[in-house]
């Protein structure tokens, strides 16, 4: 939780002193950005899909750096009935960072992390606190002059949780996302 906080706090105190050109000056512009995602993945054997948006700022669109969250959106039956998962048993959150490689190109790419913790709670059982690491990368293509369509892939690495187990859990995903980007 402490982390979380420092995130968002570290979050905060760019886009205050971005507004004043405090941090930065001259032809460096900082920008809002707000990214809706779906994630397609597995845990144990089954299809999850997990819902999540990342918001944060950006500086010059090839850094950026913000807060995100993802919840699980469908049923998932791992080990037993003691291990199923319904919408938002499983969900996570943290900070983010990404480097975007050529941003200024109509076709780019960058690389990404997650970092944070989240929840999972099977039926039947006590939650457990999880912590989530989710590195990866992406291919973007410029819809709009601050819209971009994306799609992306990685792997999401999972630790503390008994039932379902991390492995079950740290599995490889793929995205597709919009990230909406404003001029601050």
């Amino acid at each position: 939780m402490k982390k979380c906080l420092a995130v968002l706090w570290l979050a905060s105190a760019l886009t205050a002193a971005a507004g004043t050109g405090s941090v930065l000056s001259g032809d460096e512009p900082w920008r809002m950005n707000f990214r809706p995602e779906f994630q397609f993945s597995r845990i144990g054997s089954e299809f999850a899909g997990l819902a999540g948006a990342q918001v944060g700022v950006s500086l010059q669109r090839s850094f950026y750096i913000g807060v995100a969250g993802y919840g699980l959106v469908n049923r998932v039956e791992t080990d037993g009935a003691a291990s199923r998962l319904d919408a938002m048993d499983f969900w996570y959150g943290g900070g983010f960072v990404d480097y975007t490689l050529f941003a200024n190109e109509t076709v780019h790419g960058s690389i990404n992390a997650v970092l944070g913790g989240g929840q999972v709670k099977p039926a039947g059982a006590d939650s457990a606190n999880v912590f989530v690491a989710t590195p990866g990368v992406t291919l973007q293509v410029k819809l709009a002059p601050l819209v971009e369509l994306g799609v992306g892939a990685g792997y999401r690495f999972v630790s503390g949780s008994d039932l379902p187990s991390d492995s079950d859990l740290s599995r490889p995903w793929a995205c597709i996302f919009l990230r909406f980007n404003e001029s601050l």
